[in-house]
């Protein structure tokens, strides 16, 4: 006789088998027991509503493939934040010094307004990489 609890149990096994993360796996399971009520409260049997919601979840390795792309996804996205951040202070920590010079001196020579412009540039690049990691982020 088919055992519900016992196929549940097997099935979380080849989901870590296939190094689903298990506070992944418990959600997967909580719409998986969901997907087998429906089937089970119309009359269907125990076995074929646990078929029914492994087919409609998927399989172990293409949800472990899905899970992979968001998180390099991710990824990608933290790492045009951290740019960005990096780029703004690195950028600012080359603008202040001239612009203190300027502050003091009231003129920039070339070497200052030099590094003045590469430091804006740096700091304006830094910001677009953050901004367009933020955007994506919400997208």
């Amino acid at each position: 006789m088919f055992d519900l609890e016992q196929s549940i149990t097997e099935w979380r096994q080849q989901m870590l088998a296939a190094g689903i993360k298990t506070l992944v796996l418990e959600e997967l399971e909580s719409h998986l027991r969901e997907e087998i009520e429906r089937p089970m409260r119309t009359g269907f049997s125990a076995s074929y509503a646990f078929d029914i919601a492994v087919r409609h979840i998927g399989k172990a390795q293409s949800i472990k493939t899905e899970f992979t792309k968001i998180e390099r996804n991710s990824m990608k996205r933290s790492m045009f934040i951290l740019l960005g951040i990096f780029g703004v202070l690195f950028g600012m920590a080359i603008v202040l010094p001239a612009m203190a010079w300027y502050r003091d001196h009231h003129a920039l020579p070339a070497n200052h307004l030099e590094a003045l412009l590469i430091g804006l540039l740096i700091v304006v690049s830094g910001l677009g990489s953050g901004i367009y990691g933020l955007k994506k982020r919400k997208a």
